[in-house]
């Protein structure tokens, strides 16, 4: 009889476990210990890349392939997953992928009027991961769609806005760049990875150039694929420093090769950032006047200004992103040979890979290709466009030219 007990219990307890191993059962964080490395995949897909097309679960799949043979190196990988449909009955969640599957860590409230790109959400989903899967060092990779610096004139940390803006959407909501930066303040990553279009500008890279070493991202409008994943993760995940250069290369020429390829990517030492922004000032002292040349400088972006806007005869032919090192050699070549070199070595140590095809994805051709992109005023109207003066860039560089005083 003490037997026939003895076995009825070890059944229980084995029958337990195997009901808490299942792909999607929402059973809390498979472990506490604190890991060497976790990457938060943060994806922002109530929008047209996860009601449509799908992109969201395409790309879950191939982290799933990312991470077979140990590839995670005993790290985490965690996606923070804004799932279509937020305000039907799909709250977003907190899912783990490991070599067994999906797990999911934790549901948020079902409540519609939070977004994903609100300041306060994302910090919360910082804490989360910071609590559910403790690790020595984190990485961060941005999943959506994003329009560089956009911002508004009087932006505040927790406004939303349905006008586009940096980084979004979540059912048509935006968050700003100061709103980005805002929610990253006081926290380092090991590399920030920009799977998204637009982001590989001066203007991003020097907003976060406090909150990781190193920036990945591209400068023009990516493929709605995006990033390939199971490429990139088990780069995100060697041993001692991943090597970033690698990951946009993969990027790069997982597209490269293609019929009708487009790709773009950059990656930016953002220890050098202050050094390129210091000599970029000096260079815009120089600056009286709007050259004639202006409108010949090569464009990464097209313009964001719809037929409707009553701006539009105005900021028609405005785009947030030009080809940043076209612009200030050109412009430096004005002054001396001396200044000219200096701004170069600034540059070329911040841009410490670049690659590009002949195209973006928009059909912009690109005919020169610095790496890294940034806005240029060409015309007086154009200052306080979409609340550039509102950039740290602007503030601390731009701001310093005579024409704009």
């Amino acid at each position: 009889m003490l037997k026939h007990v003895f076995t009825i219990l070890i059944s229980l307890i084995l029958s337990a476990v195997v009901g808490s191993c299942g792909d999607s059962k929402e059973d809390g964080p498979v472990q506490i210990k604190s890991v060497h490395r976790t990457v938060l995949v943060y994806m922002i897909a109530d929008n047209n890349l996860g009601t449509h097309s799908r992109f969201d679960e395409a790309d879950i799949n191939e982290m799933l392939i990312g991470v077979k043979g140990n590839a995670l190196n005993g790290g985490r990988l965690i996606v923070y997953r804004n799932r279509p449909g937020t305000d039907s009955g799909n709250p977003p969640q907190l899912i783990e992928i490991t070599e067994d599957g999906t797990k999911i860590l934790k549901t948020y409230p079902d409540d519609p009027s939070i977004y994903s790109v609100e300041v306060s959400r994302m910090r919360e989903v910082l804490s989360d991961v910071e609590s559910l899967a403790p690790a020595d060092e984190f990485g961060l990779v941005f999943w959506g769609h994003a329009t560089s610096w956009l911002t508004e004139s009087g932006d505040i940390p927790e406004d939303l806005s349905s006008k586009k803006r940096s980084y979004g959407h979540d059912r048509y909501k935006w968050m700003s760049l100061g709103s980005l930066a805002k929610a990253l303040e006081d926290r380092y990553f090991r590399f920030i990875y920009f799977d998204c279009c637009l982001m590989g500008t001066v203007e991003v890279a020097y907003e976060l150039r406090h909150v990781a070493p190193v920036i990945v991202a591209s400068p023009t409008e990516l493929e709605g694929e995006g990033m390939p994943y199971h490429l990139n993760v088990p780069v995100f995940f060697a041993k001692g420093v991943p090597d970033m250069i690698k990951a946009a290369s993969n990027t790069f020429e997982y597209y490269n090769g293609r019929h009708d390829s487009t790709c773009q990517m950059v990656v930016v030492d953002t220890s050098a950032l202050d050094r390129l922004a210091e000599v970029s000032r000096i260079v815009l002292l120089n600056l009286t006047s709007y050259p004639q040349w202006l409108d010949k400088i090569q464009p990464l972006s097209k313009s964001f200004t719809s037929f409707n806007d009553p701006y539009y005869n105005v900021f028609r032919n405005t785009r947030p992103v030009y080809d940043m090192k076209e612009y200030m050699v050109t412009l430096a070549s004005q002054y001396s040979d001396e200044l000219l070199k200096e701004w170069q070595a600034a540059f070329e140590s911040a841009v410490v890979y670049k690659s590009s095809t002949k195209f973006d994805f928009t059909g912009i051709e690109i005919k020169t290709y610095g790496g890294l992109g940034s806005f240029i005023i060409k015309r007086q109207e154009e200052t306080g466009y979409r609340g550039y003066n509102d950039t740290q860039w602007w503030k601390d560089v731009v701001s310093a030219a005579p024409l704009f005083n």
